[in-house]
């Protein structure tokens, strides 16, 4: 898998993950821009958050599905230019209403574009399909850092308006894309050629695997929303820190992740991915049950690098098993790993703020220790997939 059009698409496909996610870390910038000048509550714009959230995760397994049966791959251009079209023209709008469903369109462009873009990612990463989903899921996380960088850049020299800048990567990504689809259905044609193939090789699909890993997946969500959340807040009312000094060590987890991110897929193509996805999470429970031992600040914000590793490290790794215990249906399987997984991290998190309000914020985080101790049980049931 050397020669140069798989390289192409590998870095094509994670270039347009992006320019998709660019989408989903400019929303949140979004908000406090909205609120001082359209006056919209702190109550609504947490329901954009929740809307484009929630429609995104919830309808990704579908249109997974929907590309599994069809070779569909303009459905990866329609989605990046949804996701950027949508949250564009929201600065110039002023009905909450009509705001609230151009970030609608914005989700449903980011739930066209996962199942479909982490397919084609997985078909060009030939063997090493730990190194290469690890690189397409990079592009997300680096794509949610620029989001809020370049929108409130923008609002701050253009006003509101500024949001418009995000319909520049959406238009030219969804039209080079729109350029290769020959290539792309050429490569979705050979994966379809060798169906039968992979089917002798590898078996059906395999459901109790899959079920056994989201398990995996849905704890690993609830955790990462849960210490993204909650995390700064425990530096500032446990720990006694500046708002500034909590912030700066939620950017070092969320760098530290990203990194992780980048580099456990390439791990786990010479060690093995059950072998990965153990280690890391054991070594998340281990590192969350010390982190809420420790009464120093310092001690705290070192421990927040290893954390994100753990948690990080298997995150590509859990998707591509995924789609190797479903080899006939890995865009459903990317849509639950990818999309699904998200919902059960967003809708879990309100539930985590109200153990810490009923019982107080250790108690939160020793509910988000819980479920990493869930997710550590269950890799070690989770079966072997030949080669991984």
């Amino acid at each position: 898998m050397k020669n140069s059009p798989y390289r192409l698409y590998k870095y094509m496909m994670m270039v347009g993950h992006i320019c998709t996610d660019i989408n989903q870390g400019a929303l949140p910038a979004i908000l406090p821009f909205l609120i001082a000048y359209n006056n919209i509550s702190y109550t609504s714009a947490a329901g954009l958050v929740f809307a484009a959230n929630f429609v995104s995760s919830i309808i990704q397994p579908l249109f997974g599905y929907l590309g599994d049966r069809h070779q569909r791959p303009w459905l990866i251009a329609l989605g990046i230019f949804l996701a950027g079209a949508g949250l564009s023209v929201v600065g110039f709008l002023e009905n909450y209403w009509e705001i609230f469903l151009c970030v609608v369109i914005s989700g449903i462009g980011i739930a066209i574009f996962h199942p479909e873009g982490s397919r084609i990612a997985n078909i060009v990463s030939g063997k090493k399909k730990g190194a290469g989903m690890s690189f397409f899921s990079f592009g997300g996380s680096l794509g949610f850092a620029i989001g809020p960088m370049l929108v409130s850049s923008s609002i701050l020299i253009w006003g509101l308006k500024g949001t418009i800048i995000l319909i520049i990567p959406a238009i030219i990504m969804s039209l080079v894309i729109l350029s290769s689809q020959k290539t792309i259905k050429r490569f979705k044609g050979t994966q379809s050629s060798h169906k039968i193939t992979a089917r002798t090789k590898r078996g059906n699909d395999d459901w109790n695997a899959f079920c056994k890993l989201s398990v995996i997946v849905f704890c690993r969500s609830i955790v990462s929303y849960g210490l993204i959340t909650f995390m700064p807040i425990y530096f500032v009312k446990i720990l006694l820190q500046t708002e500034v000094a909590a912030n700066l060590n939620l950017s070092i987890f969320l760098a530290m992740g990203a990194l992780a991110t980048l580099f456990g897929g390439r791990i786990a193509d010479s060690y093995g991915f059950n072998r990965l996805i153990k280690i890391c999470f054991v070594m998340l429970s281990i590192m969350i049950f010390i982190f809420l031992q420790i009464n120093s600040p310092f001690l705290a914000a070192l421990f927040v690098i290893p954390i994100a590793i753990a948690l990080n490290g298997a995150g590509s790794v859990m998707i591509v098993l995924g789609q190797s215990f479903l080899p006939n249906r890995i865009g459903l399987a990317a849509g639950v790993t990818m999309g699904l997984a998200v919902s059960i991290g967003g809708v879990a998190t309100p539930i985590i703020g109200f153990i810490g309000d009923k019982f107080g914020l250790h108690t939160a985080m020793y509910a988000l220790l819980f479920f990493a101790v869930l997710a550590m049980i269950f890799s070690f049931v989770v079966p072997k997939k030949s080669g991984r």
